[in-house]
């Protein structure tokens, strides 16, 4: 039998959404409540360098590598409803690069880039209104020094 979500009451889909968030917490792909894109990026990307994710009290990275080097990953859903190219604020200086990981609508890696921090700090001004750097893509971005794109793939959500 196919699941068809059009046949599904509105209640009965808000259910289905929390079972699944329930289940991807069991899974440690995410470990909040909240949208599930930021927590998803980071397991790809720890998966992908096979580092370490950072914890809920330590601010900065999201992601160790083995030789210290540490990741700050943000994360982009693109779903055609809308442009948005901002991501979320960066906040803080302990970081060596920012891996940006971009979907589509249905959770599939479309492009991911890294980005140096000495770059990110040369494109991006402080913001005082949100306290942070706040990175946008664009066609600049992408041709910058101390950038590169990461083939990384969402296979490690595969899995069980």
């Amino acid at each position: 039998m196919s699941y068809d979500p059009a046949k599904r009451t509105t209640r009965e889909l808000l259910a289905d959404w929390a079972a699944i968030m329930r289940q991807l917490r069991a899974r440690d792909v995410i470990r909040t409540h909240n949208n599930p894109i930021g927590d998803t990026a980071e397991a790809i990307v720890a998966a992908h360098y096979d580092g370490k994710r950072g914890s809920f009290i330590q601010a900065g990275w999201d992601v160790l590598f083995r030789d210290g080097t540490k990741l700050q990953v943000k994360a982009l859903r693109l779903t055609g409803a809308r442009g948005r190219r901002n991501l979320s604020p960066i906040r803080d200086r302990d970081y060596d690069a920012v891996i940006v990981v971009i979907f589509n609508e249905d959770f599939r890696v479309t492009e991911a880039l890294r980005i140096e921090r000495r770059t990110v700090e040369e494109l991006f001004p402080h913001r005082a209104y949100v306290n942070g750097r706040v990175i946008t893509l664009t066609k600049k971005l992408r041709a910058a020094a101390g950038v590169s794109f990461v083939k990384l793939s969402d296979a490690a959500l595969d899995g069980p």
